[in-house]
């Protein structure tokens, strides 16, 4: 298989310029959609350079090409925008025919440069770290604040809209093709008590009450590449969800995953909370960043935010759980239950810390917020 995946790769590479000779790779298995691999290519003369190749899901996404220029729009906007200290943005390399995919062993492929002495987190504990990944996904939204945003193609749409996402999910739980449900039932009842709130804000944007933006849409801190030695953003990655949407789902797709004081698919639930502290730094960073171009009901609803996307994603790992395990990629049995556990019970500490993170978001933002 080692062989056969070597193979691949180096047919892959042939579609660029720039390609020496593939001679090693090491499979990144910390995704939960694409297959990523760290690629080390030796030159005519030599010298050995690491190139990161990523195949896209053809499941999750159903128009790659679409998600590639997207990504390539947004690339190049932000990086006309940013000065030499911002945080970059990833950008992958167009191949001979001037495209930054190549379709090739039956699959959408694309390749970007591996960034040096960079590290990605899956926890952090050091409050640097957090305050930088604030940072890095704030000012991702405000240079992109002016993007164009009709040249954004919907690449999964209905991405956030947690009222359908809510539909969806009981729709799998009626149809139960796999007999799972009875199994869950406290879990289904969860999200039947807490619809409501899970729908705020989509009805607040349908009213107009919060405007659609250029967001991230998987604002975890392990999409931010930071350097090793002094934890300072380098580049902010994994664009493929890159849509229109609102800015507090960007701000509360991070915190549900950077203030919680245990791993996504934590089984142990008595290690599951929000960790104040490290809300309090995030929220530093990112309003730091972005506060000068977001409104007083986006500001207002950050706390808000941080609950309903971790209501959203709870229900999608539950109903994939339920539908058999269709999107997100499981390494054991019950995965996806054991992730959605994890995250209802982060969504219920939330609830009960709601008021605390309201006045931190005030504290950042000089109590701005009306």
């Amino acid at each position: 298989m080692e062989a056969q995946t070597l193979n691949t790769l180096k047919r892959v590479s042939e579609n660029y310029d720039m390609m020496g000779t593939v001679v090693d790779y090491t499979q990144c298995i910390n995704g939960h959609i694409n297959d990523t691999y760290q690629v080390k290519v030796k030159d005519e003369n030599g010298k050995c350079e690491e190139y990161i190749f990523q195949r896209i899901n053809g499941y999750v996404f159903k128009d790659p090409i679409e998600v590639m220029r997207n990504i390539k729009e947004v690339s190049l906007h932000a990086k006309s925008k940013k000065t030499e200290c911002d945080c970059d943005v990833i950008q992958f390399i167009d191949n001979k025919d001037g495209k930054n995919y190549t379709c090739c062993e039956g699959g959408f492929w694309r390749i970007s440069r591996y960034v040096s002495n960079s590290v990605t987190y899956e926890t952090a504990e050091n409050p640097k770290v957090l305050r930088s990944a604030g940072y890095a996904f704030g000012r991702f939204q405000c240079l992109l604040s002016d993007f164009p945003i009709d040249k954004l193609h919907d690449t999964i749409p209905n991405f956030h809209n947690t009222k359908k996402r809510l539909n969806d999910f009981f729709e799998i739980v009626a149809l139960d093709p796999f007999g799972k449900a009875k199994e869950v039932t406290e879990e289904i009842k969860f999200f039947e008590n807490n619809r409501s709130i899970a729908s705020k804000l989509v009805d607040m944007q349908e009213n107009g009450e919060l405007p659609l933006r250029v967001t991230h849409n998987d604002t975890k801190y392990n999409n931010i590449l930071m350097d090793k030695d002094t934890c300072e953003p380098l580049c902010v990655i994994d664009l493929d969800t890159v849509m229109l949407g609102l800015s507090t789902y960007d701000f509360g797709d991070a915190i549900r995953f950077a203030a919680n004081t245990a791993i996504e698919d934590e089984t142990d639930l008595s290690k599951v909370e929000l960790d104040m502290k490290k809300y309090e730094e995030f929220t530093k960073g990112f309003i730091t960043a972005s506060k000068e171009f977001l409104t007083k009901e986006e500001l207002n609803t950050m706390a808000l935010g941080a609950i309903v996307i971790t209501i959203e994603l709870a229900s999608r790992f539950l109903a994939d759980h339920i539908n058999g395990d269709k999107y997100f990629r499981i390494h054991r049995k019950n995965h996806n239950l054991d992730r959605a556990r994890c995250q209802i019970k982060l969504a219920q500490d939330m609830i009960n810390k709601y008021d605390e993170m309201c006045n931190i978001v005030k504290s950042v933002t000089g109590d701005v917020t009306v």
